[in-house]
């Protein structure tokens, strides 16, 4: 699926190899809307200095002059040697903003209100001090759900007076996620059990009585691990609990009818989040894909994942 958040009508560019180091073959300058008002008055000042030949305006207008061709090469200087170590994003639901994180590094030298943007109207500007790991995060809106790359990301600097402004563009190989926009209502489920419901979702195990440890898993909740047995060195265990029993949930596409695609998968999104955060074992059930009953974040983030992509190859 196309990128929305690209520009149309903007020609392709090469896919940037992280790390990346900006060099004088990246890094572009041309002088800002003040810098051009401002060379623009110092031209007036020199014709105003040779009409009158006046020797005052020919050292005022040098001397500004010399001051913009040294902000021009402090401007370049400014940008030039950062290296780009890597650029990441965690998913986000629809309509939220996906946050990049972008590590740079400065190999010599202080630089100094280096921006960062996507979007224009989300810019990000840090200063990146010498042989430091610096952490920049950028941000872009979301509209639709599915698997994006990021995009051009822009490099600017106008350091140190704002005549001159230096940038370079690059197009990093980096994906996200964005989940469907979740749609509160009621829980709906397949394998409903009478007698055997908490707030709608019938539990395989609860958070009522401790039943035992089992070992640690990626995913399983950090408040649910046993510092004791930790402490002990033991290893890393979490608790169980159990509570109603039942069968698991499974959260079934076809179940909620009357309603176009992308509404289901709203409310479905919704219907996992509700499960994750009650500690249900549950699976989601779609057209062409089942997902077996489970827990924990990765389940949640496969869960999510599922209905983001659903459909899209249509």
């Amino acid at each position: 699926m196309r990128n929305p958040f690209e520009q149309k009508n903007a020609p392709a560019r090469k896919t940037a190899t992280l790390p990346l180091i900006f060099n004088r073959h990246h890094v572009y300058i041309l002088p800002t809307a003040y810098g051009f008002l401002f060379l623009l008055i110092l031209f007036a000042m020199l014709l105003g200095s040779i009409n009158y030949n006046n020797n005052l305006g020919f050292l005022l207008v040098f001397l500004l002059g010399s001051i913009s061709l040294v902000s021009m090469i402090h401007t370049y200087r400014n940008l030039l040697g950062i290296k780009i170590l890597s650029i990441s994003a965690e998913p986000v639901f629809a309509e939220k903003t996906a946050l990049f994180r972008v590590v740079a590094r400065s190999k010599s030298g202080h630089r100094r209100a280096i921006g960062f943007m996507i979007e224009k109207d989300h810019p990000a500007i840090e200063n990146i001090f010498a042989k430091t790991d610096e952490t920049i995060t950028v941000k872009c809106p979301t509209r639709l759900r599915g698997i994006f790359r990021s995009g051009r990301i822009t490099v600017w600097t106008r350091y140190p007076l704002g005549l001159f402004r230096a940038w370079t563009v690059i197009t990093p190989d980096v994906s996200y996620v964005v989940y469907p926009k979740p749609i509160t209502g009621s829980i709906g489920f397949s394998g409903r059990q009478a007698g055997q419901e908490l707030d709608g979702i019938p539990m395989q195990r609860g958070a009522d009585d401790f039943s035992g440890l089992k070992q640690y898993q990626p995913g399983d909740q950090v408040g649910r691990i046993s510092w004791k047995s930790l402490s002990r060195g033991l290893g890393v265990f979490t608790k169980e609990f159990s509570g109603p029993g039942g069968s698991s949930v499974m959260l079934d596409y076809d179940d909620l009818r009357d309603a176009n695609r992308e509404y289901r998968l709203s409310r479905l999104t919704d219907m996992v989040l509700k499960a994750h955060n009650m500690n249900a074992e549950y699976g989601l059930k779609l057209p062409g894909r089942t997902i077996a009953p489970d827990k924990g974040e990765r389940h949640k983030h496969l869960c999510l994942k599922a209905l983001a992509v659903f459909g899209l190859n249509d």
